[in-house]
């Protein structure tokens, strides 16, 4: 008898859920578009030795202590190795080098630029298409301690700066400049403030882990990158949208579809934003994303004539998938042009 009552309440349980959130990757495409007759690119560290002679700073309940000088020479040569193996990874360059050489100039400016000479010679040496450049870098660190009473809490941050500069290996043009910044976290609570920073990884290591993270999140500047994305669909509010849900577990959207659109045309308000919003789903994993933008427009419409009694967090989901579809169509084709597909 107990057993039966279990099942009765997990089936009532069930039957009252109102939606599954569905995770899975979408393309979106790099911040640059590279010419398409750049197949190979040479990275190359042009940058000066970075001096943090003033970088590294702590505060503890407002008063400022400047930390010892700790220089990570080689900070520049791990962004370097990090970007390579990402690009590798991607697989959007046909090859990708590494030139170990620092081609300064006379300047001592702080961003180093390559001249049309240093360009060909570069290219020439490796038979590639482009060069991508260091022209600076820069890095620090900030540790704010604040005494909360019967505890310290304290944040570390260490902040990072790196100045790139693209250039074609056939018109030695510069073709993009990025000046990238970033910065890592981390947070201790203690009695006191060795207690509570008796965590944090050493300064110069946390420098490694930050060049690290820069150059491997520079890959997205340059070529397209799969985002996680989080998308709610609805599988109950009437046995059609039972019915769509079962179908749809059979791998069969079509006919999900059919019913979702019999409850657009004749269900409440919020029965059409639902079903508007899973057909907004179903045309988003066929690649038809005008008509999943559309979709999602009919379904934000429709939660706006709810009225303030209307459930908000529905409404919310409805106008967070049409920004997100409306930017997933206006960036295809950017990204069509970036892996050559079409329209």
């Amino acid at each position: 008898m107990k057993n039966y009552i279990y099942i009765l309440i997990l089936l009532f349980l069930v039957s009252c859920k109102t939606y599954d959130v569905i995770n899975y990757d979408v393309l979106r495409p790099a911040l640059y578009s590279v010419p398409p007759e750049i197949k190979s690119v040479v990275l190359v560290d042009n940058s000066l030795l970075f001096n943090p002679d003033d970088a590294h700073w702590a505060v503890v309940n407002n008063d400022p202590i400047k930390l010892d000088t700790v220089e990570v020479d080689t900070f520049s040569t791990v962004v370097i190795s990090a970007l390579k193996k990402e690009l590798m990874r991607r697989l959007f360059f046909d090859t990708v080098f590494v030139d170990t050489i620092k081609y300064k100039s006379d300047s001592n400016r702080m961003l180093q630029t390559l001249d049309q000479q240093q360009i060909n010679s570069i290219c020439s040496k490796f038979n590639a298409d482009a060069v991508l450049s260091i022209a600076g870098v820069d890095y620090g660190t900030r540790i704010k301690a604040e005494d909360m009473g019967a505890e310290y809490f304290t944040i570390m941050e260490i902040k990072g700066t790196v100045y790139w500069r693209l250039y074609n290996g056939f018109t030695s043009e510069l073709l993009y400049t990025k000046v990238q910044r970033d910065t890592l976290f981390w947070d201790g609570i203690g009695s006191d403030v060795n207690q509570s920073v008796s965590m944090f990884p050493a300064i110069k290591s946390a420098t490694i882990e930050l060049g690290d993270y820069l150059g491997a999140s520079f890959a997205d500047a340059l070529v397209p990158y799969w985002e996680p994305v989080e998308r709610r669909i609805y599988i109950s509010g009437g046995a059609h949208f039972v019915n769509a849900a079962e179908w749809l577990g059979k791998d069969n959207r079509y006919e999900a579809e059919k019913l979702w659109g019999f409850i657009y045309e004749h269900g409440s308000d919020r029965e059409k934003g639902r079903a508007a919003n899973n057909i907004a789903l179903s045309m988003e994993a066929r690649g038809k994303l005008k008509e999943a933008m559309e979709w999602a427009y009919k379904s934000y419409q429709s939660y706006q004539t709810v009225g303030l009694l209307g459930e908000v967090e529905e409404r919310r989901n409805a106008e967070k998938l049409y920004t997100d579809m409306v930017q997933r169509y206006r960036e295809q084709k950017k990204l069509n042009e970036q892996i050559g597909g079409e329209l």
